[in-house]
This record gives C-alpha cells, structure tokens and sequence, in this order.
C-alpha cells in the first residue's frame, strides 16, 4: 500500500495530447457483454449482491476454477466498491500488485490510492485476486515456516547451507494448498485476467477502466492480451513485462534495488543519525560486513527464539526502500542499532511490512500468493546448483545485493505445477498510459519501455525520482496527467518527465 506524500511539486509541465479517435475501429472490436463461450454465461449475467461493509459496500464473484471447464468447481472472489462521490462517470478497476496483494484493501485505503478527482467521478472497486485474501487463499505451512524461510541464509557459501535453503524451499512448497479443488493449478495471472473480464461484466461495464500497480500492470497488460475489446481506460503504473524468466526478473531488480540502495546511503551520508562514515565506497564496505557479521552470529532481537539472520536483515532492507519520505529514516534508525549489534528494530521494521504481530501471526497470505502466482508465471531454470553459479557472477556486478537475489527463485524449481506461458497481443490495442520511474527498485525503468512495446499501442509516462510506482508519490505532474486520461481520455505527449 502506498503513504501518501506531503512534499515535491511538479517541475514540468504537461504537454497533453487527446488520443485520436479513442477506439479505432481497427484497433478493437464492439465490446460486448455476451461471454467468450455460451458455457460461461452463467458467470456472465450474475447480479452482484452489494452489503455494507464499514464505509464502503461488499459482494461475492462467481467464478470457476477452470476456465476450460466451465461446469466444473467455482468459488468466490471477494469484492469492495467504494461509489463515486459526485456524479457518477463509471467504475475504476483497481489492483495493487503483488501478487498476493488485497485489492480489497487496496480500495478501501482509497485516498492514498486515487486523487479525489478520481473518488468523484468514478465507483472504485477491488477485488482480492483468486488464492488471495478472502478469496480462497492458499496456504504453504504454518506461520513458523514462514519465519524460517524468511530467515534462511540469502548468500549460502558452504554445501551445508545450501543444501539447508533447498531443504526449506522445498518443505515450503510442498506444504501449499487451496480450500478450493484444482485451484492450486489455475492461480496464472491469465486466470486472474478472465476472472476479471467476468467482474466487468458483472459490473454492468461495456468496457473496463483499470489502474493497476507494480505486478498490477502485467495483470492489466494480459488482460488486454486476453480481451482487447473490452479495454478501457488502463494506467498500468510500475511495468512489469510479461516475456521475461524468473531469473531476468531478479537480476533487473537486484540492479534496481542496488541503484536504490546506494542512493539512500548518498542521502544517508548528509544526515545528522547516519550509521554510515566516509564516502559511498566505505558505506558498502561498513554494510557489507554488518551483514556477513549476521551471517556468523544473528544479532539478538529480545526473541532468543528468532535473533535477526543475515537474511531477513536483506529483506527488511528491500522493504525499507519502496517509499524514501517514510522508510528512509526508519532505515537509518535500524541501521545504526544494528552498527551496535541490535537487531530488533530491522526484526520489527520486518514484521510491521509483513504484517506479522507479535505472537507470529501473519495477517495475510500475501507471501504464500506470490509464489502461487510468479512460479506458474515464469520459468526457472534449475535448483541450487544454478543459483550457485549465478550468485557468483551478480555479486561481481552487485557487491551487496546480487547474491541475495541469485538464490531468491529457489521455491519455484520445485513448484509442482508447469509454467502457463505468457498471454501476448495477437492484434491492435486501444491507447494505454503506462507509467514509469527512473530509480523504482522493485520494477526498474528499464522495463518502461519494453511494456510499451510489448502492448503497442502505449505512452510512456516517466516520474524522475525514487520509491516504488509514480501515481500518489508526490508528483502533482504525475497525477494531473493520470487523471487526465482516467477522466478525460487525454494522454501525456510524448516523453513527457515528470518530478
């Protein structure tokens, strides 16, 4: 979930161009409300039963598990509208990445998410994606073996250590399930995106508006692929392309990390409660070795039970980099605790991100979706010989991060179901936005362009600044032109930057 910002303001301004026709007859067909097979109507003509839920209303999706058999098992999918606060123009389709993310919450937190413009004109609604939140979530072990995973050793350097990551990654994987038959099988972002054209439909919209973020604008950009006639208005914010391996995955976002990471310890250096002494070069070199440190001796945390690894010390890190306003100086805290062998405010800072309280309870299973979704997503190419050889050849590149992400993929090399090929355009698609920023560590800039190309028919829309995704961070620029086109159907011109 995003914070919102309170400072920057926009340093350029926006040259905006109306799309031409919006809907090229060529580019499209007539959408329509009749389902891609007479087997689906049912799922097609449900009326959906809106309830109150606290501030906002609720209701319950039918769909099936297979797609292919539609007259086999359905379940639910756990739905959110907060209605438009004005008058009505249509309804905004949201989804918070992930994947595993709750886009229940993600609607409900909806002042963070969309501007007020935005909250007038248009219902806003989410949906927890199938295997997530309250849609019949998958699980993988308990809640200690979470933790355990978490912990593991990120840079293993001796056949034990490996062999003990593998050992873990394989016990976790092999204890995941799904309250629904079959549903294990079918959590590929493709059927999360029919799933979706099924709630337009519901949702008594000819076509969908959609703003996803992060993992949100690969779910966008199959849908797209799936059912370019039923597009909208799509802002896919922080790109994710969908023709790259697991390991291309991870390499370009070890980069991003690592360019962001350097970036805080440069703001870190000028701060009064910085850890850090010297320059940039002997900042990695002092955190490099408080994290080998861990790896010899986890630090104490006040939990004899679970003192703070070198692994999970990586990953509260990762965390602390998505949004520099808020987790940047929360960063410095931990760090300079840890600089004294305190390990309990990463442990904690860890914790708060994951939504784990104290007494070891998760309170979603956001972690356990990821891996249900991403390892049907992408192919991996081996265990842990393979991550072996390239957590060599990253930290050459990436002294403090590159291995970290080299053994990352381990649970998908024995993820028992086989990888769903990705879901490409096989014809013209409408106009889309698709938004982009130059020091994002979890979807790179480099990945702008490419998304771009994979749709087509896209403008890229760039934020030139830190944290993850661009759409509520604090650029008015940013937002101004986002919700130009969610409202007005007006795109930026052509490369168009924003601060």
């Amino acid at each position: 979930m995003k914070a919102r910002r309170i400072a920057a303001t926009a340093a350029a301004v926006i040259s905006l161009a109306a799309c031409s026709p919006p809907w090229a007859a060529d580019a499209t067909a007539t959408p329509t409300f009749a389902p891609p097979v007479p087997d689906l109507a049912r799922f097609y003509s449900q009326i959906l039963e809106w309830e109150p839920c606290g501030d906002d209303e609720c209701a319950r999706l039918l769909v099936p598990v297979d797609y292919a058999k539609p007259q086999g098992v359905t379940f639910e999918l756990a739905l959110l509208r907060v209605p438009a606060a004005g008058d009505r123009q249509g309804v905004l389709v949201l989804d918070p990445g992930g994947p595993g993310g709750s886009g229940t919450e993600y609607a409900a937190a909806r002042q963070y998410v969309v501007s007020d413009a935005v909250l007038d004109r248009f219902d806003v609604v989410g949906f927890d994606p199938r295997g997530v939140g309250e849609s019949s979530p998958v699980q993988c072990g308990t809640d200690a073996d979470l933790d355990a995973l978490v912990a593991s050793d990120g840079t293993p350097d001796a056949p034990k250590e490996e062999a003990d990551n593998a050992r873990l990654a394989e016990g976790f994987v092999a204890a995941c399930t799904a309250p629904v038959p079959g549903l294990l099988e079918h959590m590929s972002t493709a059927d999360a995106a029919r799933d979706m054209d099924v709630l337009r439909a519901a949702l008594g919209q000819s076509r969908l508006d959609y703003l996803g973020v992060s993992y949100g604008t690969h779910l966008g950009a199959t849908y797209a692929a799936l059912f370019p006639q039923n597009v909208g208005r799509f802002v896919l914010d922080g790109p994710l392309p969908a023709e790259l391996t697991a390991e291309e995955v991870s390499l370009e976002q070890a980069r991003g990390f690592e360019d962001a990471l350097m970036r805080f310890i440069d703001d870190c250096l000028g701060q009064d409660d910085c850890p850090f002494a010297g320059d940039r070069a002997r900042a990695v070199t002092q955190l490099r070795g408080w994290l080998d440190a861990l790896d010899s001796e986890p630090a104490p945390t006040g939990d004899d039970a679970r003192p703070l690894t070198e692994g999970a010390a990586t990953y509260a890190i990762l965390m602390m980099l998505y949004s520099p306003e808020t987790d940047w100086p929360n960063l410095r805290l931990a760090l300079s605790d840890l600089s004294q062998g305190v390990g309990i405010t990463l442990q904690q800072l860890l914790d708060s991100r994951m939504r784990r309280d104290t007494n070891g309870v998760y309170a979603n299973n956001s972690s356990e979706a990821f891996y249900a979704v991403s390892c049907l997503d992408r192919p991996v190419s081996g265990g842990a010989e393979s991550a072996r050889e390239l957590a060599e050849v990253w930290k050459a590149e990436l002294p403090v991060l590159g291995e970290y992400f080299a053994w990352g993929n381990l649970p998908c090399a024995t993820w028992p179901v086989p990888v769903v090929p990705p879901t490409l355009p096989t014809s013209p698609l409408p106009p889309m936005l698709v938004v982009a920023t130059t020091h994002d560590p979890a979807t790179p800039i480099a990945w702008g362009p490419v998304l771009v190309e994979q749709l087509g028919s896209a403008t890229l829309l760039v934020r030139d600044g830190d944290g993850h995704t661009a759409y509520r961070e604090g650029s008015d620029c940013i937002d101004e032109a986002i919700d130009a086109f969610l409202i007005d159907g007006v795109l930026p011109g052509p490369g168009t930057v924003c601060t």
